[in-house]
């Protein structure tokens, strides 16, 4: 292994380092993903990598007076213009964002699509003056044949839902959603379940259709009508051919996709949405409870490396708000609540509600809540990770200036591996400050970087086949800068394995980190985070998550052996199980949920806390919900895939849901009434009263919710 480091100068390195590591250092592992190639292709495939679509979240540029942002329009005024060659063709502004909005100098984050060459020119030096993008983050590439590249502006349809002063809206985003069960149908006059409580449906898997009564920029969507014609069309002596309807729907289309959750016995999204809003259709509260459904790309959910959801995320929100316009009550626009539920997560960000995500997720509730005087509400998981070993604090003084650790890279690994250490908040970070050392396993010499005023990024180089050194990893210094104000070490490392022969991969093993401070520099601690990259439930085998260990981390109580599932008292390790809290949910106004077991009354061990670093929050959760119905009957059911059946799914995934459903029925009592996240913490107060059994704040939040649980009786009456 001929491994080589080189530094970078300042003008050589790319603004955003991880959206040029996920476009060009991994391209050559996400062109044998997507069957493409990069290096030395024929002709007629030249180009296929470099014309992908990414889905990117970008923060907008300040215009001259440094308080407004530019508009829309100026950005793409700008991509043609571009001086090096027009980029106008390489951008594609979502059409859900109408004329207004387009020239709206209000703007902070916003998604784009975008081609290789437009991310590039954007994440040059002098992209924000010369495109007008502040910061980019990008996801994995888009299946092209769901991206319609020649739309514009969508043009606002006619169509008028009346609904009573009793409906709320559930909007479910998630995957896998299979809207044809019996739990989101309906009796027709002749008692067939022929109707759907499913009003919109964003498939954005499917296939762009010039014909379809609401168009999109991405996928396909389905109105309640379409629907019901489809499921009208495979209706027998009262019995409902799914299958065939799905495939009509484009849920199960084997030739396009090798993963069709829809045709598995569970699928997540349907587990989820039969959670937050299965009813059986002789139930008049089903009526009542309307559906709005996204379902999410499958590339994108797949492939956990980065953040790859998020930026999936925000054109969902911006879906929803925009069909809620077509809810009347008695003649009154945008009167009809709305309760959301995005039961996934992931590890990084800084944890302080300062993050891209976070920002588009409040811009957008704060946005939907000014159009309306109806609550507008977002459940969201707190996540998984608690026993992960994704999080390490690290604290330097000057009896003990210098720490270590080991970041594990797992063998077999398809995924990238992403590692980030945030400083605290430090304007400016005096030059010398901290320094990170990074050791490869099987070497000696370590390479160094050292925080200060100006960024830093040393290219991780091996030699292929051929002789060409290619870049492994990334090893980068970022200074502070507005709005999260923290410096921070990151480290990006390419899969440490992969089916098809593009090697040289990264080396798997224990990638040693040294922390020192400056003796100069006051105590300090940094906050280290790894990147969830492991494969999801109902995935093919693709990544092994890579974790922190120093030796003093104790996973198992002596004697006995129980997992332990809180940091001791006496916890010596830099790894901590707290503050594993759902990356995506530290912003100001979604509500937060943990889970806990039903029958013991504990968080469920894998259920993640806080603290956040948001002062503008609880320290960890908003409230806790069930996910396990005990420790012998995991999970809690709902919905399989196919009518008629239930099985049980295990997670904070599925605790949300449940309080979206509670959440609901409250709303639905008072329409008029206020609802937000402290909604959820006073209800979680008033039922988990302070007591010695009561969990920790940062790990259940309010408390343990007493919620009814809505398919438990199946298990055992007395739930």
């Amino acid at each position: 292994m001929a491994l080589s480091w080189t530094e970078l100068a300042p003008v050589d390195q790319p603004r955003d380092p991880l959206a040029d590591f996920a476009v060009n250092a991994m391209a050559r592992f996400t062109a044998a993903d997507l069957d493409l190639s990069t290096e030395n292709p024929s002709p007629e495939r030249k180009s296929e990598y470099d014309d992908q679509w990414w889905l990117a979240l970008v923060t907008v540029a300040r215009g001259d007076d440094k308080v407004s942002s530019l508009t829309i329009n100026e950005l793409v005024r700008k991509a043609k213009d571009h001086y090096t060659k027009p980029l106008d063709d390489d951008l594609l502004i979502p059409g859900e964002y109408d004329g207004a909005f387009r020239e709206s100098t209000d703007l902070d984050v916003i998604t784009i699509y975008a081609k290789r060459a437009y991310i590039n020119a954007v994440n040059a030096q002098d992209g924000e003056d010369s495109l007008g993008i502040a910061s980019i983050e990008v996801s994995f590439p888009l299946d092209s044949r769901t991206v319609n590249p020649s739309i514009t502006e969508i043009a606002p349809i006619e169509l008028d839902l009346a609904v009573s002063d009793q409906t709320v809206v559930t909007a479910v985003i998630d995957h896998g959603i299979a809207i044809a069960h019996d739990l989101f149908r309906q009796e027709d006059t002749t008692g067939a379940l022929a109707l759907s409580r499913v009003d919109f449906f964003l498939d954005m898997d499917g296939t762009p259709d010039p014909n379809a009564q609401i168009q999109s920029t991405v996928g396909r969507v389905w109105t309640r009508d379409e629907i019901e014609q489809i499921l009208s069309a495979n209706l027998h002596s009262g019995l409902l051919d799914e299958e065939k309807v799905y495939r009509a729907l484009g849920l199960i289309d084997w030739q396009r996709r090798s993963i069709n959750s829809c045709a598995h016995r569970v699928s997540h999204g349907t587990h989820v949405t039969g959670l937050a809003a299965g009813y059986n259709a002789d139930d008049a509260k089903g009526v009542e409870r309307h559906i709005i459904a996204v379902q999410l790309p499958t590339r994108l959910v797949a492939n956990t490396m980065g953040q790859w959801l998020q930026q999936a995320l925000e054109q969902a929100l911006t879906f929803i708000a925009r069909q809620m316009e077509h809810y009347t009550v008695d003649g009154a626009a945008q009167a009809t609540p709305l309760v959301m539920n995005f039961s996934f997560g992931n590890f990084m960000g800084p944890h302080d509600g300062t993050s891209r995500i976070d920002r588009a997720i409040d811009g957008n509730l704060s946005k939907m809540a000014a159009n309306s005087n109806r609550p507008r509400v977002l459940m969201l998981p707190s996540g998984n990770g608690n026993l992960s070993r994704c999080h390490a604090i690290v604290n330097l003084t000057n009896a003990v200036p210098a720490k270590e650790l080991a970041w594990n890279l797992q063998p077999a690994d398809r995924s990238a591996s992403i590692l980030t250490a945030w400083l605290p908040v430090m304007t400016p970070v005096k030059n010398g400050t901290v320094e990170m050392q990074v050791t490869v396993p099987g070497f000696s010499t370590p390479h160094t970087i050292i925080a200060g005023t100006a960024p830093g990024l040393t290219l991780l180089r091996d030699t292929n086949s051929s002789g060409v050194k290619v870049i492994v990893g990334m090893v980068v210094y970022s200074p502070p800068r507005f709005p999260t104000n923290r410096g921070r070490f990151e480290i990006y490392l390419v899969p440490t394995d992969h089916p098809v022969d593009v090697r040289p991969v990264a080396r798997a093993g224990a990638w040693k980190l040294r922390f020192t401070k400056a003796t100069s520099i006051s105590d300090l601690s940094l906050n280290i985070w790894v990147q969830r990259d492991d494969t999801l439930p109902g995935f093919p085998e693709f990544g092994r998550q890579s974790y922190l260990s120093d030796g003093l981390y104790d996973r198992f109580s002596r004697p006995g052996g129980a997992v332990i599932s809180d940091d001791e008292v006496d916890h010596d390790s830099a790894i901590f199980r707290s503050g594993m809290i759902n990356g995506i949910a530290c912003g100001n106004l979604p509500a937060v949920i943990a889970g806990y077991v039903r029958s013991e009354k504990k968080m469920a061990d894998y259920s993640a806390g806080g603290p956040t670093l948001n002062a503008f929050r609880l320290p960890g959760p908003d409230a806790s919900a069930t996910s396990d119905d005990s420790v012998v009957l995991q999970g809690v059911l709902s919905a399989g895939s196919s009518s008629g059946s239930r099985v049980a799914m295990n997670g904070t995934s599925v605790s949300a849901p449940q309080v979206a459903r509670w959440a609901a029925d409250q709303i639905a009592l008072s329409p008029t009434t206020p609802f937000t996240r402290a909604t959820v913490t006073a209800k979680a107060l008033n039922d988990d009263t302070a007591g010695m059994d009561k969990p920790a704040l940062t790990r259940t939040g309010g408390g343990r919710m007493k919620l009814g649980s809505v398919f438990g009786d199946l298990r055992w009456p007395d739930q």
